[in-house]
């Protein structure tokens, strides 16, 4: 008969004992490759820790290299345009650029194994040739931008986005596609932002920009009316002072120049006239705070003065004044410029 006894409490015969044995024996064998594969993975990733170190290592030693190279060539090609010794010169140039892809020559030759340009016949002058024409002609851009925006004052500046620029060169070689999209990420940012400063620098300035780099006084930015047969030709305007030009078809050129009371560096007598040194000067009163001052000799000119709330007004003529009424005029009629008459600033050469 067949036994149909019941399995002994804490027996492992059953149905569900084969089961539970084969995922025990499953899971000791699973455990078993994975200890067998864990040394090969803790292997890869050292290697890709140290690969990853080496690359970062490489790229800031050419960064430095490109920073060095950057100044030398700019000293050189500086010295080149401002002075005469263009041979001689040239001579420097060119052991520059020997000394620059000697340079990089060797920092390539340290990871030859890794960049696969390199691994192939002539690999390595090829990796130096390019790297040095992409991060010369990226540098050398930067540059034109650079001296273009604030002439030499921000060359210090410079050295280290030319050394960026050689950095970014370099990575383009390294391998990985992460590696080389960043880099040409990197580069397309440097082109972006190189192109945008020079667009920008190309712009005119506006007249609040322009006023405050040439630090000019805007209680001093006052002009006349026209007098009857004159228009207001320029104007123009520094630290120092103020100047706006009045002409017209059949009229005497008139200059109204505006300064700070105590300015002026003359001597004066008693009656705020200046000492002459050598041609005579006549001052006379003309009236309404006004004083006519005649500067004689071979160039005979006049000037028309008034003193008020600090500044001092002077409008001023060739000749003789035979009839200053348009003179007065403008003093008579002063008041602040507006901007329209004021737009020919912008025109003007710009401190940086």
């Amino acid at each position: 008969m067949p036994n149909t006894e019941h399995p002994m409490p804490g027996s492992s015969a059953g149905p569900g004992a084969g089961r539970r044995d084969a995922s025990r024996r499953g899971h000791r064998s699973g455990c078993r490759r994975n200890r067998a594969r864990l040394p090969g993975v803790i292997r890869d990733m050292t290697q890709k820790r140290e690969a990853a170190r080496r690359a970062i290592g490489h790229l800031v030693a050419v960064w430095l290299a490109g920073c060095a190279l950057t100044g030398m060539q700019v000293t050189a090609v500086l010295a080149m345009l401002f002075s005469g010794g263009a041979p001689l010169l040239t001579a420097v140039l060119a052991f520059v650029v020997l000394l620059a892809v000697a340079v990089l020559a060797v920092l390539g030759s340290a990871v030859r194994t890794m960049v696969p340009l390199m691994r192939g016949r002539g690999g390595l002058w090829a990796w130096t040739a390019s790297v040095y024409a992409l991060g010369t002609a990226a540098a050398s851009g930067v540059t034109v931008v650079s001296i273009q925006i604030d002439r030499l004052d921000g060359i210090s500046l410079l050295y280290p986005a030319g050394g960026a620029c050689y950095a970014i060169a370099a990575a383009l070689f390294l391998p990985g596609v992460r590696v080389k999209l960043g880099a040409a990420g990197a580069a397309a940012a440097l082109a972006a932002g190189v192109a945008y400063a020079a667009w920008a620098a190309a712009q005119p300035p506006t007249l609040g920009e322009w006023i405050s780099a040439n630090g000019v006084d805007r209680g001093m930015l006052r002009v006349g009316d026209p007098p009857p047969g004159y228009t207001l030709r320029g104007v123009g305007a520094s630290e120092d002072g103020f100047g706006a030009h009045y002409g017209g078809p059949h009229a005497e050129p008139l200059r109204l120049g505006v300064e700070r009371a105590g300015h002026e560096t003359r001597r004066v007598d008693a009656r705020d006239c200046p000492v002459p040194r050598g041609d005579p000067i006549r001052c006379t009163d003309d009236g309404g705070g006004r004083q006519l001052r005649v500067y004689e000799g071979d160039h005979e000119r006049w000037e028309l003065r008034l003193r008020r709330d600090g500044l001092v007004y002077t409008v001023s003529g060739d000749g003789s004044p035979t009839d200053p009424s348009a003179a007065r005029h403008i003093l008579s009629t002063l008041r602040p410029a507006t901007g329209t008459e004021l737009a020919g600033l912008v025109e003007l050469p710009m401190r940086r």
